[in-house]
């Protein structure tokens, strides 16, 4: 999967929410997830790169992206499809030369940020946070109006992150996002597979 090829439902992996990474992303997986990504920020680096290999063959049994957040080590020791990279992480010209043909994701809250990474040879962008979220604390809202201005600017794939349910699926797609990434709404219910689940069948319609 190209960067251009890059949409619908975006899984992030918490364990925030009791289940380990690996659960975390075989629920999305099980949901019709097709895109994952590991995001850990606590743990040492051999536990990261045990995990993240552990999802990579759960994302090629399944035919999904995946993706490390972050840490451009851990994605190339676990031979990731990608890496997604904040405003304040790796440079993207550095991350592009380490990982060439890979795809690598940039977080942008403005169109000045968004077109900066298209420029520098991002494969797509997420965009946010649109609304509060318990799983970020440190972060600026920017809103669906914030969302849409960065959309506009760009040409590249573009998923909205933040706070996301199933009933923003619709104004997200009128706003022309390409994708939806979320980590509360599934990993935060009952039954995360039929969450997810719920979500792809959404995005799908239309």
């Amino acid at each position: 999967m190209t960067g251009t090829d890059l949409r619908g439902i975006y899984g992030i992996t918490s364990t925030a929410f009791g289940a380990s990474h690996e659960q975390a992303a075989r629920f999305f997986l099980e949901g019709g997830v097709r895109i994952i990504q590991y995001r850990e920020k606590g743990a040492d680096t051999r536990t990261m790169i045990r995990e993240a290999s552990a999802i990579r063959e759960l994302c090629r049994r399944y035919g999904a992206v995946f993706i490390v957040d972050d840490r451009i080590d851990v994605a190339m020791a676990a031979g990731a499809d990608g890496l997604h990279i904040g405003q304040d992480d790796l440079p993207l010209s550095l991350a592009r030369k380490l990982l060439p043909g890979k795809i690598i994701g940039v977080s942008a809250k403005t169109a000045e940020q968004a077109r900066e990474a298209e420029t520098g040879g991002a494969s797509y962008l997420g965009v946010g946070t649109i609304f509060p979220t318990a799983t970020k604390v440190k972060t600026t809202l920017i809103g669906l109006g914030g969302f849409g201005l960065v959309r506009s600017a760009v040409s590249l794939p573009v998923f909205g992150i933040g706070g996301l349910k199933l009933e923003h699926v619709g104004e997200l797609k009128r706003r022309g996002a390409d994708g939806m990434a979320v980590i509360t709404s599934v990993l935060g219910a009952s039954d995360p597979a039929a969450a997810a689940r719920k979500l792809v069948d959404e995005w799908g319609k239309g």
